[in-house]
């Protein structure tokens, strides 16, 4: 009965089987032809009670479009969603375009914020920004850009069921996706190059780990590279991904490219929550230095996780009919991914700040921890050429980086001693020769 129902509606409301009717003795004469028996509780003998069946109906709806997407051309099936947008434009409409808006400005704010505090943490420490800044700095740019995307195609019928929106806006919608995915791959790689950056600058003295992380980036963006010529070439003629009418289109298993980089992407999560752990297993933390550190990986952890939960998906858009609705899932879920990495970047960043205003506050004199501790010894201009003295770029880039005693513990590890050794055989010594203050 059901199914019977569904083709009485694709006869209906599809212009690529039959005319758009224009006068309401038209549907009465053909659905008086069908046996009251298929009705399924529906008196089909107006366009009133049509529209009272199939307007309220979302699962009829959606069978109808799955329907006739693969039987009509795009053009015959913009001129059937207006037909269906005319019969129910009385009725209400479900939207998740208030969501959308939503998950996009508070990540953005989020990001936005913890990426501004970084900026003015590196100001306040060394007056300069390191090349792992810029990458976090591109990456929110294209984060804004997504944002942008995203609430603008909202206006557009972005969150509504796909044969609820307006036929002229299909095309440019299409078009918005095929742009956001683009700039997807390229924040969600910026990000990552970012933190790896980060990671190298810190552990510079481990060889192994330089390499490896060197390595790691060169493969980042030859992943980049492959995937964007991928999106971009997914439909020849290029104009054919947003022209679905093109006799000459020809694409590429779209289903496959989003499933292969998303296993990708959740490979490459992990194991850069990975690469620094043997290095930093050798070191001896304070109780808040790990539990900073814990803080980072559980972000990053988080990370993995929205990388997978987007995977899921994506495999249920590429079956869906209903691609302006169900891929909300999917664009917020990747914004929460690039969220996660860049906010995973740049906490660390924000530690000296953090400590900074801490001094601030009403101390004792043995408490206080002036801020030029922070300072580098070495003072350079602004986006200058750096120093070419190892303990140089020690001071510099694992102070601004917020994890400078993490470095400091790190070198004195490699160098078979400890800063605690230190400052007690300094203390043993003047406490056996108390006039070594006057020389004698």
């Amino acid at each position: 009965m059901r199914r019977t129902k569904h083709c009485l509606f694709v006869l209906l409301l599809s212009p690529c089987l039959t005319s758009v009717w224009g006068a309401e003795t038209t549907l009465t004469s053909l659905v008086s032809q069908i046996p009251s028996c298929v009705h399924g509780g529906c008196k089909l003998n107006s366009v009133s009670t049509i529209a009272n069946c199939l307007c309220t109906d979302i699962e009829l709806q959606a069978d109808l479009s799955s329907c006739v997407r693969p039987k009509c051309s795009f053009e015959d099936q913009k001129r059937a969603a207006q037909v269906e947008t005319d019969l129910c434009v009385t009725f209400p409409k479900p939207s998740r375009r208030e969501e959308a808006r939503a998950v996009a400005i508070a990540l953005s704010i989020i990001a936005f914020t913890v990426v501004g505090l970084r900026c003015v943490s590196r100001y306040l420490v060394d007056h300069r920004l390191w090349w792992d800044d810029w990458m976090i700095i591109a990456a929110t740019i294209l984060l804004a850009a997504i944002t942008g995307i995203q609430i603008s195609g909202t206006s557009l019928g972005f969150g509504l069921h796909y044969w609820h929106v307006e036929p002229w806006a299909s095309t440019r919608l299409i078009q918005m996706f095929y742009i956001g995915e683009q700039l997807y791959i390229l924040a969600q790689i910026l990000a990552k190059v970012s933190l790896l950056l980060f990671f190298s600058r810190i552990f510079f003295s481990s060889r192994w780990f330089y390499l490896t992380t060197q390595l790691f980036i060169l493969f980042l963006i030859l992943h980049a590279a492959i995937f964007l010529f991928l999106v971009i070439f997914e439909c020849t003629p290029i104009t054919s991904t947003w022209d679905l009418d093109d006799p000459s289109r020809k694409c590429m298993n779209i289903a496959a490219i989003g499933y292969s980089g998303a296993v990708f992407s959740v490979i490459e999560d992990i194991a850069i929550l990975a690469l620094p752990i043997p290095e930093l297993l050798r070191l001896q933390l304070s109780t808040k230095k790990k539990l900073w550190l814990s803080l980072i990986f559980g972000l990053g952890s988080f990370g993995c996780v929205t990388s997978m939960v987007r995977l899921k998906y994506l495999v249920h858009l590429s079956v869906t009919s209903d691609v302006t609705w169900d891929n909300v899932d999917v664009i917020n879920w990747s914004l929460v991914e690039v969220s996660c990495a860049i906010l995973c970047a740049s906490l660390p960043a924000l530690r000296p700040l953090l400590r900074f205003l801490a001094s601030k506050k009403p101390k004792k004199t043995t408490d206080a921890t002036p801020f030029d501790e922070y300072q580098p010894t070495c003072r350079m201009d602004k986006f200058s050429k750096t120093s070419d003295d190892p303990s140089t770029e020690l001071s510099l880039s694992p102070v601004d980086t917020g994890l400078d005693d993490i470095a400091r513990e790190f070198q004195m590890w490699k160098r078979g001693s400890s800063s605690k050794d230190s400052i007690h055989s300094v203390t043993t010594n003047r406490s056996r020769n108390p006039t070594s203050k006057t020389g004698a």
